[in-house]
């Protein structure tokens, strides 16, 4: 069975991250990636953050269920635009999932070195179709890979994947 990876990316919009979350789902359902397990981490202007952890991994589970992503997007993107925050309820609903995928003292580092206003998405993933998630991650240009444990190759071709320009422009 393929090792995790880790990968930290950071986008300049609270709706980037989660869209791109979106966009995984869609993958993991395919049977291209398999999340292990994600953390939403914001840092609103003014420095303070906002933590927001996706799933427990427990024994024999090692990815969410096709109910739990719908419940999680639709929470997450239930969120009024102009604010671009999780709200209380949906905070309530997060603070509920207990985190043991991403170490803590990780989640800590990425609150150290996500910009204001911006949010960075933590995917712990195995099974990866490199092509697959090369091109998704191609419509989301401007984001920044943070940190991981990738291999300098993969560094380089998500790198490359975030600030190619796209085709027809």
């Amino acid at each position: 069975m393929p090792g995790q990876q880790l990968a930290v990316l950071s986008f300049d919009s609270s709706l980037k991250a989660q869209e791109f979350m979106t966009a995984v789902a869609r993958l993991q359902e395919e049977g291209k990636i398999l999340v292990q397990d994600a953390v939403f981490v914001t840092k609103e202007p003014g420095g303070r953050t906002t933590v927001v952890e996706t799933t427990d991994p427990g024994p024999g589970s090692s990815a969410l269920t096709a109910g739990a992503w719908g419940l999680l997007f639709g929470a997450l993107l239930a969120v009024p635009i102009a604010g671009l925050a999780i709200g209380a309820g949906t905070g309530a609903l997060m603070a509920k999932l207990v985190d043991t995928g991403v170490p803590d003292d990780f989640v800590q580092q990425i609150r150290e070195q996500v910009k204001e206003g911006w949010t960075a998405l933590a995917l712990l993933v195995s099974h990866i179709n490199r092509d697959a998630v090369l091109a998704e991650l191609g419509r989301f240009q401007g984001a920044e890979l943070i940190s991981g444990d990738l291999s300098p190759e993969a560094v380089a071709a998500v790198q490359a994947a975030l600030t190619a320009q796209p085709s027809g422009t």
